[in-house]
């Protein structure tokens, strides 16, 4: 009797930290990054019933109550909703984003809803910090008013998961204007005695946008083997009519048509000065008649531009777009991993906290030291919801409630029993 009284008891016990368990989880269903738990049950001790081996070949046990082993959290991936915000932010497969606390210590979650704050920071909604590396490359004026590339980054290596810092972002950036002082040319000027053009537009230290205009045609008086052309090369204003610098030389073509002679001065460019590359033997321009007559020219120098947007790729790195077609890696946002990610502790709020179950956090790398980041991919313009699966929450709400019932009935049958043993006459 006393038997079923204590496991029944402990039955109550057990049931309504289950219960407590599936709750918790309905109440958050709502909540964005949340991980489910899932309650694990187990026997809290037995009693064998043989203690000898010859009486039998199996084994003979009585269970004595039961109680919550774990809750476990589960790693299913929540759905992906598709937001307007691009700094709302998604893994997918495994990892965690970092969130400075007010002591200056990090937190975890897969609650991936960021914005700025006040100074340009990206923050959550609670106004952590979100944590990453910066490419090194901003530089910021007092009134982030007046804020300067100072080069393009392809990659920012996000280092050790202890030195990662905070991530701000100005709203106004200026890509630097890079003057052009070279002009690279290419093709095949053919053999006839026709005339060629080309122009290539010049990025000028000023506001105006000079082009480069050049005609070749060749030369009245011609060698035996190959040709000589003569060069008219003049920069004019946006216009096209103020001229800036107008220069002339020849180009030489041995026999097989490839350049061996240039004399074509460096123009100006509204005081920049530009060299004319024809290339130089086998390499850039030709003159012959085994391939089609074409002339490509390109140019060095990148026109002043100004930030359009950011955008993340999935590596987690942060990049800016300008409105001059240019783009360059600013930072970078940390996605930690862990040796044992149920081993987390809940702070609540979608909130976790290393410990020595978890490990510390790490960033996965392969046997060459590279970050692997495959696993565990950002995805702006996204949120994870919660993981919760509703029905499976609520059916095995009511299978707990059940058994704490059965628990409850089964306490007061024997809490009856004991009443009855102790009212019987002796």
């Amino acid at each position: 009797m006393t038997d079923g009284f204590y496991t029944s008891l402990t039955g109550l016990k057990t049931y309504q930290a289950g219960l407590d368990v599936w709750a918790h989880n309905i109440s958050n269903s709502n909540l964005a990054g949340y991980r489910a738990k899932r309650p694990e049950f187990s026997t809290l001790f037995t009693e064998s019933l043989n203690n000898t081996p010859s009486l039998g070949v199996t084994s003979s046990q009585k269970g004595f109550g039961s109680q919550m082993s774990l809750a476990a959290m589960t790693k299913d991936q929540g759905s992906l909703t598709t937001t307007d915000s691009t700094f709302d932010l998604a893994i997918d497969g495994n990892g965690w984003f970092g969130v400075f606390n007010e002591d200056g210590n990090v937190m975890y979650t897969r609650n991936g809803s960021f914005n700025f704050d006040s100074e340009r920071y990206l923050v959550d909604k609670r106004g952590g910090y979100v944590t990453g590396r910066m490419a090194g490359n901003i530089n910021l004026s007092g009134d982030l008013s007046d804020n300067r590339l100072t080069g393009v980054v392809e990659n920012v290596e996000p280092g050790d998961p202890a030195t990662q810092t905070r991530l701000q972002l100005p709203n106004v950036l200026t890509y630097p204007k890079k003057v052009t002082d070279t002009i690279t040319v290419d093709g095949n000027l053919g053999f006839e005695d026709v005339e060629r053009t080309f122009s290539q537009p010049l990025v000028s230290a000023g506001d105006e946008q000079n082009t480069l205009s050049v005609t070749l045609k060749k030369s009245a008086n011609q060698p035996q083997q190959g040709s000589v052309w003569e060069v008219v090369a003049t920069v004019k204003d946006n216009s096209g009519e103020i001229t800036f610098d107008r220069k002339t030389g020849t180009l030489t073509f041995d026999g097989s048509g490839q350049l061996i002679d240039s004399d074509v001065p460096q123009l100006s460019n509204s005081g920049t000065m530009v060299n004319i590359n024809f290339g130089d033997k086998g390499a850039g321009l030709q003159a012959n008649d085994s391939s089609t007559v074409s002339i490509s020219a390109s140019r060095n120098g990148e026109p002043e531009g100004s930030l359009s947007n950011y955008a993340l790729s999935q590596d987690g790195n942060v990049v800016a777009f300008f409105d001059n077609g240019y783009k360059s890696v600013v930072a970078r946002v940390a996605v930690y991993h862990f040796r044992n990610e149920q081993g987390l502790q809940d702070l609540g709020g979608s909130y976790y906290d290393a410990n020595t179950q978890s490990g510390d956090a790490i960033f996965y790398r392969d046997d060459t030291g590279n970050v692997i980041s495959s696993d565990g991919l950002v995805l702006d313009h996204h949120i994870e919801e919660t993981n919760i699966n509703t029905a499976e929450a609520l059916s095995n709400l009511m299978l707990v409630q059940r058994a704490f019932d059965a628990s409850s009935r089964a306490l007061k049958a024997g809490d009856d029993m004991i009443k009855q043993a102790l009212n019987m006459d002796a």
